[in-house]
């Protein structure tokens, strides 16, 4: 190669580009390959092509990952909202099922506990109190559903009911 081929104006030699650009002969090969900048001829590639195509290079690749991040956003809000969706229609339970369950409940302890008392105390005063007490407890309990029903219904608090202990 002549002296003069290798100090053509307007060309700088791979080793120059790559120190120019910050990046590796491999890389600067690479970027050629891809068509980001103008492959080298006889050695050298074109100075003001190679620096445009870099920084066009860079600006689309910063365009790209600012895309990504905005779609991983996006992603990200579309799941906290199906989140947040779902967690939501967990919470809401129609009041008749409510109504259905605390006659389960309600139903169920009164079972378990009839005749708890003779288990407890041989004695028919002490036992009869004892049922009478179980049986007061839940009637208390369905008592206080009650009252707490119509607040659910609309949507009130529930629990926001004097207690009378």
């Amino acid at each position: 190669m002549n002296n003069q081929a290798q100090n053509q104006p307007g060309t700088i030699t791979v080793a120059q580009a790559s120190k120019l650009l910050m990046i590796s002969p491999r890389r600067l090969r690479q970027l050629a390959a891809d068509g980001h900048i103008p492959p080298a001829v006889r050695g050298r590639y074109p100075l003001a092509a190679t620096v445009q195509g870099y920084l066009s290079f860079l600006k689309e690749s910063i365009e790209r990952s600012a895309a990504n991040e905005n779609a991983g956003l996006a992603s990200a809000k579309a799941k906290e909202i199906r989140l947040r969706l779902a967690q939501r229609e967990a919470q809401l339970i129609d009041t008749i099922d409510v109504e259905a369950f605390h006659k389960l409940s309600s139903d169920l302890y009164r079972r378990e506990t009839a005749g708890l008392g003779a288990s407890v105390s041989r004695d028919p005063i002490v036992a009869n109190l004892i049922d009478r007490q179980l049986a007061s407890a839940l009637d208390r309990f369905d008592a206080r559903f009650a009252e707490a029903l119509p607040k659910l219904k609309r949507r009130a608090d529930p629990l926001a009911i004097a207690s009378d202990d």
